[in-house]
């Protein structure tokens, strides 16, 4: 048998790889919810008002960061508003450098009189690819069916 018979009895011929036809579905999934640092520091006085919970927000990874090497910042638009604690950022900078995509949203604001220490929480989700379930849940898949319990199996009782 030559290499290009082989290769069509693998199913690796010219129409490429077969692939089980497998259904795949996306769930988003919650990663992170808390405040993020550094508001007083940045355009967060600017823009507070036009923040609402739902509101969606940016992050960015910040590498040349020399104060943290795991630095994400969040963003508004164009307006900086801080970063992802440093004590929390390691798993999702790192994701960020390998292309993962993410959705960030305010989840909390809170306000005092004097606006020094405001503070804005976020929740940042991501999708996570999962295989859909059976479309019939139930034990019968893994059981014999004789051990089924139905009337037909049940048997006769004289």
């Amino acid at each position: 048998m030559n290499r290009s018979d082989f290769l069509k009895v693998l199913g690796l011929g010219t129409t490429g790889l077969i692939i089980p036809n497998t259904t795949w579905s996306q769930k988003p999934v919650k990663i992170y919810d808390n405040y993020i640092k550094g508001l007083t520091h940045y355009q967060f006085g600017k823009v507070r008002n036009q923040l609402v919970v739902g509101k969606e927000l940016v992050l960015n990874r910040e590498i040349n960061n020399h104060y943290d090497s795991f630095a994400v910042e969040v963003f508004f638009g164009t307006y900086k508003l801080g970063y992802l604690a440093a004590y929390e950022n390691i798993a999702i900078a790192n994701m960020l450098e390998q292309g993962v995509n993410f959705k960030a949203f305010v989840s909390k604001l809170t306000s005092n009189p004097d606006k020094f220490f405001d503070g804005l929480a976020i929740e940042i989700y991501t999708n996570i690819i999962l295989e859909n379930p059976k479309i019939i849940e139930t034990d019968l898949l893994e059981k014999r069916a004789d051990d089924a319990h139905d009337s037909y199996r049940k048997g006769f009782i004289l």
